[in-house]
């Protein structure tokens, strides 16, 4: 069965819920390489487009004032649903922790100052983490939640 690398920008509630149940329940918004991305960089290589992808998740979350955190994660390609790609987006099924490859965390959750993130057309900065550092994740995530509310 082929994968595919999709980017699942994540709340820090379904990440307690990742830790809890070791799943989340689709269906949940991805983004991935589609046939847009590839159209939007047309000399790229699979790598760039990956990026791109990744990016587009972030800001995505960026733009809607929510913490940036995005886990990488490796689907069956049939559980992805890019029949109506616009964009990177795609909707795909649950998510189990073991198809969860990585972490991506942007400099607001890792600093826990949303301050830090960059203008809305900026790439944002984003900190890698091992799926074995899920407590860690969920720690700063909401460190940085009880910071926004105070």
């Amino acid at each position: 069965m082929a994968t595919l690398r999709c980017y699942l920008p994540l709340s820090p509630e379904q990440l307690d819920t990742l830790r809890t149940d070791r799943r989340l329940t689709g269906p949940l918004r991805a983004t991935t390489v589609t046939r847009s991305v590839r159209a939007s960089l047309p000399s790229g290589d699979q790598d760039e487009w990956e990026y791109a992808a990744l990016q587009a998740a972030a800001l995505g979350l960026s733009a809607d004032g929510q913490p940036v955190i995005v886990a990488a994660v490796d689907l069956v390609q049939e559980t992805v649903d890019a029949a109506r790609p616009e964009g990177p987006q795609v909707r795909v099924g649950d998510v189990d922790l073991p198809r969860v490859a990585a972490f991506h965390l942007g400099d607001d959750v890792v600093t826990g100052d949303p301050a830090t993130l960059p203008a809305p057309d900026e790439e944002i900065e984003l900190s890698w983490y091992d799926t074995t550092e899920l407590e860690q994740v969920i720690e700063l995530a909401h460190a940085l939640v009880e910071g926004q509310r105070d």
